[in-house]
């Protein structure tokens, strides 16, 4: 599985490559505004009450001032708020608030919603400020790690919060976005797990031969079983077996999987005995397990086993910030990888009308892709020092001329219909959720002028050009002002 940031196949010369990575330290760091003697969240909505307002400044916080990192939103009806364009916020309602409106906050980056109604709601939203403050910095990692966008420094977290643990973890993301150098960091931070990092590419084994494989057999187990084999897990004793692939593991195999799982057991090929090893689970997938349960095609009971911690690593179209340090970064593997003679200038860098190209391409092979794509135009450049529109592939800018009118991605609707993850009708609903919503905050609730926005669909035959519009919102569940 490609890396993070595309590095070589998983071969042990996977982690020479990725350098010293330092151990994870999760800690709690003094917030700056307790550095400058300041407790300051932000507040929208009427002033607090008297009795909250006591208890806040007994605490010493106070409402607004820069570097907030949290937001209080207040509401008198439970009817979802507009939501802080960034950061955490928490959801003060005068009324209690249903389950799915709940969900859609907590979509949205609510980290909890208090109903005002309750007894203890005050000293619940100082517990909510307290924790705040507190941080759980990304470990330091090597300079060939690139993470500078919001995303990929979010997913650098939640790696170092799941190696402090033993639990499995279930690593999903389309191909090429890191599955494997993902795991490979939270074996390399985890402290309890020095030992040997076992990757499985489920995919490649046969079936018939993947239980061998896997825990081994004995001597004479079948024919040409000549001596005995311990298998790949017991090689990970003390250490972490990363399954990848997992989706393509035979039933047969789940049902024996879900016994090593629960008991830390395994038993060889023609052996009754079971041995206790000591190792720690990780799997990984780019296909939608749930739907193939529903399918009949992967077990319920190892998915909710495997899936103890479940981490989504974001694709390169969600990393805007990385695109250009991944370029420079492939621009300097290249040339240390190919060693080549100097016969004329390196390219060093990239044109700005090339990386805006690079961008706006949406990558359904993500970072891999993206690794492929400079080192084939490097190998085609015959001269010059930087990286042009023309010199990328024909298949990144010609398709910003023929299908600049285009919201969703062929390649995209392309792999998932090849990975058997695509629901035609949920995306359909989704896109026009998403239209609908844009058109009418745009339009200030007016649904005529919302119909204008949206077009030939929006418009419809009636009469009154806001008709077709009032009956998509009642459809999908979406309110004047484009909320749900």
């Amino acid at each position: 599985m490609c890396p993070l940031h595309c590095m070589p196949p998983a071969t042990a010369k996977c982690l020479e490559l990725l350098g010293p990575l330092h151990r994870a330290v999760i800690q709690i760091r003094a917030h700056p505004c307790l550095i400058r003697g300041m407790r300051t969240f932000g507040w929208k909505g009427p002033a607090p009450r008297p009795s909250l307002q006591q208890r806040l400044d007994a605490a010493g916080w106070k409402a607004g001032g820069a570097g907030a990192e949290l937001v209080v939103v207040c509401s008198a009806r439970p009817r979802l708020p507009a939501a802080p364009k960034s950061g955490p916020w928490v959801w003060l309602c005068e009324q209690p608030v249903p389950v799915d409106l709940l969900r859609l906050a907590v979509e949205q980056g609510a980290v909890d919603v208090v109903w005002t109604g309750a007894d203890d709601w005050e000293a619940r939203l100082l517990r909510r400020l307290e924790e705040s403050l507190v941080e759980t910095p990304a470990p330091r990692v090597s300079g060939t790690l690139i993470a500078h966008s919001a995303a990929a420094k979010a997913l650098l977290g939640q790696l170092a919060q799941a190696a402090r643990t033993s639990m499995p973890v279930l690593l999903t993301g389309e191909t090429g976005t890191g599955k494997e150098v993902a795991a490979r960091l939270i074996h390399e931070w985890s402290e309890r797990r020095p030992r040997t990092f076992v990757p499985i590419n489920c995919a490649a084994i046969p079936n018939e031969l993947m239980e061998g494989e896997l825990f081994g057999y004995a001597k004479g187990a079948f024919s040409g079983a000549v001596h005995g084999y311990d298998g790949l897990v017991s090689a990970a004793e003390g250490g972490t077996v990363l399954l990848d692939e997992i989706d393509d593991t035979p039933h047969a195999l789940q049902s024996k999987l879900l016994r090593v799982l629960e008991d830390r057991v395994i038993s060889r090929l023609g052996e009754n005995a079971w041995r206790k090893v000591d190792f720690r689970i990780l799997a990984a997938t780019n296909r939608d397990l749930k739907q193939l349960i529903d399918r009949g095609m992967f077990g319920e009971d190892l998915y909710e086993r495997l899936s103890t911690v479940q981490i989504h690593l974001p694709p390169l179209r969600e990393r805007q910030e990385d695109v250009a340090p991944l370029v420079l970064h492939w621009l300097e593997r290249y040339y240390a990888v190919e060693e080549l003679e100097p016969v004329g200038p390196r390219v060093r860098g990239a044109t700005p009308e090339a990386l805006d190209m690079l961008r706006a391409y949406p990558w359904p092979g993500n970072i891999r892709e993206l690794r492929n794509v400079i080192y084939g135009a490097l190998v085609a450049k015959r001269a010059g020092d930087e990286l042009l529109v023309s010199d990328l592939p024909r298949r990144l800018w010609q398709k910003e001329r023929t299908n600049s009118s285009m919201l969703v991605s062929a390649q995209e609707v392309e792999r998932r219909v090849a990975s058997g993850t695509m629901n035609l009708r949920a995306e359909r609903e989704r896109l026009e959720r998403l239209a609908l919503q844009a058109a009418l905050r745009r339009a200030d609730g007016n649904a005529a002028e919302a119909a204008r926005l949206l077009g030939e669909v929006g418009r419809g035959t009636a009469k009154d050009p806001g008709g077709t519009v009032r009956t998509m919102m009642k459809r999908l569940g979406v309110s004047p002002r484009g909320g749900a």
